[in-house]
């Protein structure tokens, strides 16, 4: 895991070493094991290295094999295989890291090396005798890259902060984005960032800068919809090939020269990794599962994390998490700034506290559950397109035995959950935020509200690919590397990915339960575990701090208002806010958000 950064000056002058400096120090967080700048005419390159396989300074970056130059973020899990195809090939090995793989496997296949890669990643490949640069990024966008394209430069890099550092790029804000997260609290959707002059290369994309002809192309080299059939296969076969797939994954995931580690939350996604890690780790005991915890009892699962710790021997680490601490101008300005873009919500605070807590522990890899729920179904959306299904095909047995354990997951008659299905399916569906509905002033474009597709498998991938992962791991990414930290994905290895979702959808979502055969196919879970109902996940009581601290609120919103008044009906905000405060049960996400915002706003010097 590192931070990389080029400079292009397209009229042919030399990069001046100063800007490659300062985009090398905007992400010294990411890499504290080594720094690389070199200059190559008008290409510059400025890396930041954390040492995880092969931690010897043979490998750090930028590195090079004749005329051709890498800067790489990321892993690659398969890289043994990869190295012994290529040394068959002729290609000769210095070191024992993936990323001089990564380098030879460009330099042999250039962009059919991609689909050949199984792991995260972000990369600059320059080829300097063809004079050509190939930047792309993995499948699923684990890994982050962005940049800017004028008349003058082309730069990129990992965080958008690195190419403001050089002072070539401002930091005038996209109006469109700003209202999209503050009506309906979505971010990261597509190649737009907050920075109206800093793009987001999409997952799954590469684009190749032409030194000589000046030209930039960009393309998509990897689409899940085109790799998911489906697929009729048994149930048992298809627990067996699930589980095989998910093994591999999370062995794979753990291959590192430093030590690792997982989140453990106490639901069926993460207490998977942790028992799919008992085979690999050797000595459970030094494998620490970090759990996070607030005071208020609906958000702690430190019970049903104990129950896996205990299973396996490995060892608990708890996180407790203060709302009391973050909730803050000062810790909202310091997410805004390592994030690039405001937060949506407290439960990223879970996330800064648990890897701040890992590197207090001394771990480098940190496993994580992300993914999961996007492609199993785990959230009501998809429980609602699996009855959907069922319907459809006349299978109303099915729909029985759902609405039961949907009952149950709910602790409701199961009249009410019949109602509220019925509710469900008649309803338009809108993400717009009440609180924020016609107030807005500025000059980004209307959006319309976020309509997701009604079918079990498409609105699988829309949640992998655009409406939910991309956010979660931009999210993830920044507040690990803020700690020097690689945070490893196995749910989202491509091969398990591709496999579930051409799976039928009673496989998933059926029998009365959700993640149906992901729960069959881990056994070894504690039965409270793997037959758990209720889903708390990285929670956050956002909506209790206004009522335990009503006046600190009431100062944040005031601050936030005068900020953003620019944008918006400031007279009409505030009249919508004073009732919130006499009736908190009012409260409406987007109040997060105005504080977050204004925050980003201050600590950028973003002029609205």
């Amino acid at each position: 895991m590192c931070g990389w950064g080029i400079l292009v000056n397209r009229d042919g002058r030399p990069v001046e070493r100063p800007l490659l400096q300062a985009m090398a120090d905007a992400v010294a967080h990411r890499g504290p094991d080594a720094e690389g700048i070199v200059e190559l005419g008008p290409v510059g390159l400025a890396h930041r290295r954390l040492a995880v396989i092969d931690v010897n300074d043979r490998s750090n970056q930028p590195m090079r094999s004749r005329d051709n130059w890498l800067q790489f973020n990321g892993a690659i899990y398969n890289f043994r295989e990869l190295r012994t195809e290529l040394e068959a090939l002729g290609h000769i090995f210095h070191t024992k890291s993936d990323t001089e793989v990564l380098l030879h496997a460009l330099d042999q296949w250039w962009v059919d090396a991609l689909p050949r890669l199984q792991g995260m990643f972000s990369f600059c490949f320059y080829d300097a005798r063809r004079r050509k640069l190939l930047l792309a990024r993995d499948r699923f966008g684990i890994k982050p890259l962005c940049y800017h394209l004028s008349d003058r430069v082309f730069i990129a890099g990992s965080e958008a902060k690195q190419l403001l550092a050089t002072g070539l790029v401002g930091s005038a804000p996209d109006h469109s984005v700003l209202r999209t997260f503050l009506e309906h609290g979505r971010l990261n959707l597509d190649e737009r960032s907050f920075f109206a002059d800093v793009k987001l290369m999409p997952p799954g994309q590469l684009a190749v800068y032409d030194l000589v002809s000046d030209q930039l192309v960009q393309m998509r080299w990897y689409e899940l919809s085109l790799h998911v059939e489906p697929r009729d296969i048994a149930y048992d076969e298809a627990c067996e090939r699930l589980r095989a797939l998910f093994d591999d994954a999370v062995r794979s995931h753990h291959v590192a020269n430093v030590p690792v580690g997982a989140s453990l939350s106490g639901g069926v996604d993460s207490s998977s990794i942790a028992a799919a890690s008992a085979a690999v780790v050797g000595d459970p005991g030094q494998f620490p599962l970090f759990t996070i915890y607030h005071a208020d009892d609906r958000h702690d699962e430190r019970r049903y994390a104990a129950q896996v710790t205990g299973r396996f021997g490995f060892r608990p680490v708890e996180v407790p998490v203060s709302l009391l601490d973050y909730y803050t101008p000062e810790w909202l300005e310091s997410f805004a700034f390592s994030q690039d873009q405001p937060l949506p919500g407290g439960s990223h605070f879970n996330e800064h506290a648990l890897f701040k807590a890992a590197h207090e522990a001394g771990v480098t890899v940190m496993l994580d559950g992300q993914g999961a729920d996007e492609y199993f179904g785990g959230y009501g959306e998809f429980w609602l397109a699996a009855q959907r299904a069922a319907i459809k095909s006349g299978n109303l047995a099915e729909v029985g035995r759902n609405l039961r354990g949907r009952s149950l997951t709910n602790a409701e008659p199961m009249p009410l959950t019949v109602r509220k299905m019925v509710a469900a399916f008649l309803r338009r569906e809108s993400d717009a935020s009440p609180l924020m509905a016609g107030l807005w002033r500025g000059k980004g474009a209307a959006r319309h509200a976020y309509a997701p597709p009604k079918d079990f498998r498409p609105l699988s991938i829309d949640e992998l690919v655009r409406s939910s992962i991309p956010y979660q791991l931009h999210s993830q990414d920044r507040n690990a590397m803020q700690f020097g930290i690689e945070s490893r994905v196995p749910f989202l290895d491509h091969r398990l990915v591709e496999f579930v979702c051409s799976l039928p959808t009673e496989y998933l979502v059926g029998g009365g339960w959700q993640k149906r055969i992901f729960r069959d196919a881990m056994a070894e879970l504690p039965d409270d575990i793997r037959w758990r109902r209720n889903k708390i996940g990285f929670s956050s009581p956002d909506a209790e701090f206004g009522v335990q601290y009503p006046d600190r609120l009431a100062a944040m919103l005031d601050d936030a208002v005068s900020t953003l008044a620019p944008l918006l009906d400031a007279a009409q905000l505030r009249q919508r806010l004073d009732r919130y405060r006499l009736d908190p049960s009012l409260y409406d996400p987007a109040i997060f958000r105005l504080i977050s915002l204004a925050a980003w706003v201050r600590r950028f010097a973003v002029s609205l």
